[in-house]
């Protein structure tokens, strides 16, 4: 269930307001006390509206931005225990006004200037993220509105930790525009247990999370460039994605140290040569890394699961 709050002006009279130069939008499921440190960074913003999504957060956020933060928008998820980041982002992209928007997490400290430094530095055609050494703050990202829109906005078919940012930009990129880089020093990240990211996913294992995603995308970017982005219905990418997860789910639980996971072309791209059809299936083969880039990062060793494969 979806609610948005309304604090200040009528709706008629806050569209005849100046549109804002930058939206700034930040999610929050049992992050309140984060968003109590970077939320003031945010509502100082020069000429830019803040939108929070409270993602049926434990904490009662919307309340707290509510009482706190009256010019701040909220909006609300209700009975949703699972977070899916890609719905909750996109969600406060559909309430946005500005022509940029700004995705912040929670655990993001904005440069009080930020807005007023950023605005004479971006340009069409082009989407903005930051020079800043922590992987944490890979996600924070400025795009015009236009170009989100265009290219569908973050995949919600996407769940769990990690990457739905990466196949945002790969896609702004398909998309014709380039990418850009502000200053490291106008973002700082709040330190937090690591286990504060997965707490409300169904996975909670880091790397499985990553290892999932990240193939996926790897899928789609692949699909996009043989077949056209067009291909890539909702149907089409759930179906992906529920092997992918499917394949490298059972491989983490059975202890093995490769998963392989095949993607079949649809029967309107078979090839008929000399009274014969060619059906195509692409094979994506994972192996880990003699020497993993982190602890847990890869698979235990063990047998490689064929896994069932998928008609797309």
């Amino acid at each position: 269930m979806l609610t948005s709050d309304r604090h200040a002006k009528p709706r008629a009279e806050a569209s005849a307001a100046a549109t804002p130069a930058f939206s700034i939008i930040t999610t929050c499921k049992g992050r309140l006390e984060h968003l109590k440190q970077s939320l003031p960074r945010m509502a100082v913003q020069a000429g830019a509206e803040v939108i929070v999504v409270d993602y049926d957060c434990p904490d009662g956020t919307g309340d707290w931005v509510a009482e706190n933060f009256p010019a701040v928008r909220v909006v609300r998820v209700q009975n949703a225990p699972i977070f899916r980041i890609a719905h909750a982002r996109n969600l406060g992209a559909a309430e946005a006004r500005g022509r940029w928007l700004c995705f912040v997490d929670a655990d993001i400290l904005l440069d009080e200037r930020f807005a007023v430094q950023a605005l004479p530095l971006l340009q069409e055609g082009a989407f903005y993220s930051f020079a800043h050494p922590m992987a944490s703050a890979y996600g924070t990202v400025s795009c015009q509105r236009d170009d989100f829109s265009a290219i569908g906005g973050y995949d919600e078919v996407m769940e769990g930790y990690a990457t739905e940012d990466r196949d945002l930009y790969l896609r702004l990129l398909a998309h014709g525009r380039r990418r850009e880089m502000l200053p490291g020093d106008w973002v700082q990240t709040i330190e937090h247990d690591r286990d504060a990211s997965v707490r409300y996913h169904e996975i909670r294992d880091h790397a499985l999370n990553q290892r999932i995603n990240a193939t996926y995308v790897q899928i789609k970017q692949d699909l996009a460039r043989q077949l056209g982005a067009q291909f890539l219905t909702v149907a089409a990418r759930r179906t992906i994605y529920a092997e992918v997860r499917r394949t490298l789910r059972q491989a983490a639980q059975s202890g093995q140290p490769a998963a392989r996971v095949s993607v079949t072309l649809p029967p309107d791209l078979d090839v008929r040569l000399y009274g014969w059809q060619m059906t195509r299936t692409w094979i994506y083969q994972l192996n880990p890394l003699r020497q993993a880039a982190e602890p847990g990062a890869g698979l235990v060793a063990g047998d490689q699961p064929a896994g069932r494969g998928v008609e797309v």
